[in-house]
């Protein structure tokens, strides 16, 4: 005669705890996979603002030249002074 193969059977809560480790390791998969997308992102926000600091950088460069040549510009024609910028009057330095 030969044997018959019986199926085992996971008890409740064997069944259970299998389950709530699958949905653990599911959860966690989804909650690296957010953390990820977040870096990505991140990075990608870091690199516009290096980008744009870049930009600014190259403007104020552009500024400084542009006041350095009009500073020359002003005290050849109205010799060394202070400027006041609301009445456009100039205070000679003596």
């Amino acid at each position: 005669m030969g044997k018959i193969n019986v199926m085992a059977q996971l008890t409740q809560e064997e069944l259970q705890q299998v389950r709530e480790l699958q949905s653990k390791y599911n959860q966690t998969l989804f909650e690296i996979g957010v953390a990820e997308a977040q870096r990505l992102a991140l990075l990608e926000q870091v690199e516009k603002l290096e980008n744009n600091k870049k930009v600014l950088l190259g403007d104020l460069a552009t500024i400084e030249q542009k006041e350095n040549e009009l500073t020359k510009s002003l005290q050849e024609k109205y010799g060394t002074g202070s400027i006041n910028p609301e009445t456009g009057e100039i205070t000679p330095i003596q």
